[in-house]
């Protein structure tokens, strides 16, 4: 019986943390800032554009982290 319920405890988280990641890469408005050819971004476009360079490296580090708990839960109650 606990091992049914840590089973179904994981897959609610890995629903719960899939719902999080379409959320948030999907259907999170990004603004694209077209800037002509040339011409040196400005500091909002640069601010812009690290706060989604961070944002894409946290969503990539939750993502790795998400499959090493999938190959450790794999691994401890042999699925």
């Amino acid at each position: 019986m606990e091992k049914y319920v840590a089973q179904i405890l994981f897959l609610v988280g890995l629903a719960v943390w899939i719902g999080w990641v379409i959320v948030r890469r999907y259907l999170s408005v990004d603004v694209n800032r077209e800037e002509k050819v040339g011409e040196q971004p400005s500091d909002a476009h640069l601010r812009w554009y690290f706060k989604e360079m961070r944002q894409d490296l946290s969503l990539l580090t939750v993502t790795n982290f998400a499959i090493l708990l999938v190959l450790v839960f794999a691994l401890v109650l042999k699925l």
